[in-house]
């Protein structure tokens, strides 16, 4: 090996070597002391039933941080981490109150090898609410799919109520507490234990709250139904401007479920009464299945809507041909119309089938004996209708009452008027 290839390995050994010589002796021998800060360092809250014993609590979703200005030697400060930290505030050692609270922290744990310059200036801001309680219902959101031929019962869930406590803004977030599950194909009763969980509106859970019971015990009775008919009973009366033409409801039969020795004694269940005297037109009544001792119904079958339609009242008018009856000797009566307009009331789908037929009219004028005119109604009745068809009105009549001249008279005038126009003429 030649002097310049030599060269080329020597030099970078050496480099190597002062290099490393100088990292000794800045981190053994020139090791200074500095400081630096570290942020983000998390806040301990310690004795929180400190704020219950007040009837307060912590503002939920706050998190708490420090920063911290330590100094050292370069080498330790180097070593140190976030974690090597622990920092506290003790809630027993102050007095609150609602809104923000502005305290100090305590630095309970770090490395002995630096020390921390600003422990006097370090404070928190803590926001303080009401604590608050409600006692609310569990809902049941278990979905329970039984095997073909077999019914689910209602869920009977222990306790029906628990207590929810917490900070005022949390609690009153809560909409519902509600246990979830979802079973298929299921041929046998259902016994558990579920979680009760607090949700808002949006079905989102609310947490920073507390339950009295945090469990909640779920019975659901699974067992072979039978099918049977609805009846929809009514009360009252129907007002007399209206008929009842049919109820429709929104379920013909329901499942019901028990022992089979009292199912087979059951073959119809009847639902609350209508009350037919307060229907005023067609419209939809919500009713529910009187349900028997001993059995109950597949799950959301206890309701059900029953729509009640009526036929009203109203009227027809009809043209009918005027009849006139009766004479007198000398007398000539005219009427100012040949029809006359017959107004009927009765139920709608009973005056659809009436026709001029059924309106007998008559218009004796053999009274009349005295010249003039006079306003007239014309007798009218009705003819193989229901009885429930009335006359509501009946078009006048004008009639015009003039004496007719005898035509032995009149050739009398006119022989007189031609024997006058003769003598006349010869004088």
């Amino acid at each position: 090996m030649d002097k310049k290839e030599k060269s080329k390995i020597v030099v970078p050994i050496i480099c190597l070597l002062i290099s490393i010589g100088l990292w000794v002796y800045v981190t053994n021998v020139e090791n200074k002391i500095r400081t630096t800060e570290i942020s983000k360092i998390p806040v301990e809250l310690i004795n929180s039933d400190a704020l219950t014993s007040s009837k307060l609590a912590l503002t939920p979703g706050q998190e708490f941080y420090v920063t911290l200005k330590v100094e050292g030697n370069t080498n330790d400060i180097n070593k140190i981490k976030k974690s090597d930290f622990k920092v506290q505030v003790d809630l027993s050692e102050y007095v609150w109150k609602k809104g923000e609270n502005k305290v100090p922290v305590s630095i309970v744990d770090y490395p002995i090898t630096v020390s921390i310059r600003n422990t006097n200036t370090l404070t928190v801001s803590i926001n303080i609410e009401d604590m608050v309680e409600k006692t609310m219902p569990i809902t049941s959101n278990i979905k329970v799919t039984p095997k073909s031929g077999y019914f689910a019962s209602e869920p009977t869930i222990t306790p029906e109520e628990v207590k929810v406590t917490g900070a005022e803004s949390a609690v009153n977030k809560v909409s519902k507490l509600v246990v979830t599950d979802s079973k298929e194909n299921i041929n046998e009763d259902i016994v558990d234990n579920y979680p009760i969980v607090p949700v808002d509106e949006s079905g989102t859970e609310v947490t920073d709250v507390n339950l009295s019971v945090e469990t909640a015990k779920v019975e659901i009775n699974v067992s072979k139904g039978k099918s049977v008919k609805i009846n929809v009973a009514t009360v009252g009366e129907l007002p007399s401007t209206m008929k009842l033409k049919s109820i429709e409801s929104s379920r013909k039969t329901v499942e019901i479920i028990g022992p089979t020795e009292v199912l087979d004694t059951i073959n119809e269940l009847s639902t609350t009464a209508i009350d037919l005297s307060s229907i005023t037109g067609n419209q939809d009544v919500n009713l529910s299945v009187i349900i028997p001792n001993g059995v109950s119904v597949a799950q959301g079958e206890e309701l059900l809507t029953a729509r009640v339609n009526v036929i009203s009242m109203t009227t027809k008018e009809i043209s009918v041909k005027l009849n006139i009856t009766g004479s007198v000797d000398g007398i000539k009566v005219l009427p100012n119309k040949e029809n006359i307009k017959v107004t009927i009331k009765g139920f709608e789908d009973e005056l659809s089938n009436v026709t001029e037929e059924n309106i007998i009219n008559s218009l004796d004028i053999s009274s009349y004996k005295e010249e003039g005119t006079f306003d007239v109604e014309p007798k009218v009745t009705l003819k193989n209708l229901s009885e429930s068809i009335s006359i509501e009105s009946v078009e006048h009549v004008t009639l015009t009452v003039s004496k007719e001249i005898a035509q032995g008279s009149q050739e009398s005038n006119n022989n007189n008027n031609n024997s006058d126009n003769t003598q006349g003429s010869g004088e």
